[in-house]
């Protein structure tokens, strides 16, 4: 998806055919102009470019589209999702393209793909890179319409790196836009209260959370897509099993009825309504959830598989359900080696040591806990670092181990200070 103007295309062409540029030129333009056409310092005549086309024997159209042509159509087919190999590459090309010749609107556009591109791969650091550059193309083009796409890619980030606050923030500012126009876009009013909603329920304003997702919920029957509407019915049930409101059973048996021709997705949902189901104290409703819910997950698929493990020991170790919690490790840790799973495994091994200590084997938790820290540090953050050598170190305080505590305990402390 290579750009190229009208004069570099001319250049490149005659050199390939390796025709000197006073062979090109003849007696119809002077060898000045005509370098100075290459070089994209004067624009071409209509009768000169048609005479190039001749001479070299170039498609005449492809000669005359210039770099705004070429960038539209490069957008067009990036929209089409056409573009998968060097996706990055190509899109941070066609910027450059669009900046350099002060095509704003076009650069916008493709920074937007960019931006969330980055989000989908959960690569924060390169969103870092570009967000001032985004909020200052937002701001030349500040049209209602590109309002809408910016502030619901800075929500869509915010969410993703669980700032939910700002989500909200940005969501809220969303839906009035959104009543403004015309006609509302249903699909997308639909999807920003069920993202806010989802905001509220992440940081447990249930209240709000209830709000947002029930009037998500009043444009459910306008929605095409059932995926959307069954993600919509969970995320309404959870809400409704934490007030534990009447109407829960309804919501839960409509989201079920939407996905139960997907295993996984059916899983999963069980899960989460389990981990809800313990919030209000009803642990025997919670086990059988969670319990259906490991029981239908396909395990061809190691790495969902052994994640959705992992969040249901986690789920059962918070609520004191250690013997459960302790087998489900167990599985998800054998899944994960075999997956070869470094990240996996370290959260099965982490996760076995802390369930070992509330059953008092410390001698045996001290073991997989080292196994985790090892782990851990061969891909993990400050942040990560320092709050597994809190756990260390309260471990081997537990263990009588004073000068262990103490170490771990010292490693944090520099942790903290470098921050």
């Amino acid at each position: 998806m290579e750009i190229l103007s009208t004069g570099e295309k001319i250049k490149r062409i005659r050199i390939y055919h390796g025709v000197t540029l006073k062979e090109l030129c003849g007696d119809k333009v002077s060898i000045s102009k005509m370098s100075c056409i290459e070089n994209g310092k004067i624009k071409a005549d209509k009768d000169i470019l048609e005479y190039i086309s001749q001479k070299l024997n170039i498609d005449y159209d492809y000669l005359v589209s210039d770099v705004k042509e070429q960038l539209i159509n490069n957008l067009e087919i990036i929209k089409k999702n056409t573009v998968e190999e060097n996706k990055e590459e190509v899109l941070k090309n066609n910027i450059n393209y669009a900046l350099e010749y002060s095509y704003d609107d076009l650069a916008f556009e493709f920074t937007h793909i960019l931006f969330n591109f980055y989000v989908e791969k959960d690569k924060i650091e390169n969103i870092q890179t570009i967000v001032s550059q985004y909020y200052d193309l937002y701001q030349k083009n500040n049209t209602p319409d590109n309002t809408i796409i910016y502030y619901t890619d800075m929500a869509e980030f915010f969410y993703s790196t669980k700032e939910y606050n700002e989500a909200i923030n940005y969501y809220n500012r969303i839906k009035p836009l959104l009543k403004k126009k015309e006609e509302l876009d249903i699909n997308k009013y639909s999807y920003i209260c069920y993202k806010e909603g989802m905001s509220y329920l992440n940081i447990c304003n249930l209240e709000q959370a209830y709000n947002s997702l029930k009037e998500a919920i009043s444009y459910v029957d306008n929605l095409e897509d059932d995926n959307k509407k069954g993600n919509l019915y969970q995320a309404f049930a959870r809400i409704n099993i934490l007030l534990n409101n009447e109407g829960k059973e309804k919501y839960i048996n409509l989201s079920y009825s939407y996905k139960e021709d997907n295993l996984m997705n059916l899983a999963i949902a069980k899960g989460e309504n389990g981990k809800c189901f313990f919030a209000i104290n009803n642990k025997e409703r919670a086990l059988k959830e969670i319990k259906e819910g490991i029981n239908l997950f396909p395990k061809e698929n190691k790495s969902e598989y052994v994640k959705f493990l992992n969040s249901c020991a986690e789920a059962l170790y918070d609520n004191e359900e250690y013997d459960y919690s302790y087998e489900i490790t167990d599985s998800a840790l054998n899944c994960a080696i075999e997956n070869n799973d470094i990240i996996q495994i370290e959260q099965a091994y982490y996760l076995k040591g802390m369930i070992l200590q509330k059953q008092g084997m410390y001698d045996q938790a001290e073991t997989y806990m080292n196994l985790s820290l090892d782990s851990l540090l061969k891909f993990s953050n400050k942040e990560q670092k320092y709050k597994r050598y809190l756990d260390m170190a309260e471990m081997y305080h537990k263990l009588g181990e004073t000068r262990d505590s103490l170490k771990y305990l010292g490693l944090a402390i520099k942790l903290e200070k470098d921050k």
